[in-house]
């Protein structure tokens, strides 16, 4: 396995931002509660847009969060991920959901060679992406670490096996072949599922492929890619 060349720290940040059920500013429900000043007033709508609100995550006994993945307009990439916070205050029942991003440039998914769990695993390790129930309103913008292992496509399948994902083989054949949405029902865990696939792909085609581990498809969060529980 190797590892990338270090480059300079600096070049490697995300803006960020909260999405989630909160009375705040006189404002209540679900909106963008918390940001970082480079976020852009277009990225800001966009992400407000396409967020998951109630009821929209899938939890069962092997995932209990969805680490999703889309390309903005303004050309920079957003990583989030959603989890459940309190029981939600509006009375209608249910736990909040609490989605936080991280936004950044293309540069940043080529230095990782277009594996964005290795930026999701970073910033986890960082204390970043857990819930907080009353997060700061304003949030800062936040450095990757600079040096990553660079697995190859045989490392995925073959950690694909030993999870007892399956032979991927054929879901990679269909993201290569047709541009449509694809929903794909899986009962283990689903963002490991979906790490070892994007691994078995070319960077580029990683780059253009939306993703969510466990949200429910909708026509207002268009990922290309989404893994659903098993009905």
């Amino acid at each position: 396995m190797n590892t990338v060349r270090p480059v300079p720290i600096s070049a490697l940040v995300a803006d960020q931002a909260i999405f989630t059920s909160l009375r705040r500013g006189g404002m209540s429900g679900y909106h963008l509660v918390s940001r970082s000043p480079g976020l852009t007033e277009g990225e800001a709508r966009e992400i407000a847009t396409t967020a998951p609100s109630h009821d929209s995550l899938i939890v069962d006994a092997n995932n209990t969060v969805s680490v999703n993945f889309q390309f903005l307009a303004s050309q920079r990439y957003a990583l989030s991920r959603t989890c459940q916070g309190h029981p939600e205050y509006s009375g209608r029942g249910g736990r909040q959901l609490y989605t936080h991003f991280l936004i950044f440039s293309p540069d940043v998914l080529r230095y990782v060679h277009f594996q964005p769990f290795h930026l999701y695993r970073d910033a986890l390790t960082r204390g970043l992406l857990h819930y907080r129930p009353h997060p700061s309103q304003q949030l800062p913008r936040i450095q990757f670490s600079s040096l990553y292992p660079l697995p190859t496509a045989t490392f995925w399948e073959e950690r694909a096996r030993a999870l007892g994902l399956g032979d991927l083989h054929r879901l990679a054949r269909e993201i290569r072949a047709v541009r449509r949405p694809l929903v794909v029902p899986f009962g283990g865990n689903r963002s490991d599922l979906v790490e070892c696939l994007l691994g078995m792909l070319d960077g580029p085609l990683v780059g253009a492929l939306s993703f969510s581990t466990s949200l429910k498809p909708s026509n207002v969060r268009p990922y290309r890619l989404c893994v659903v529980g098993e009905s």
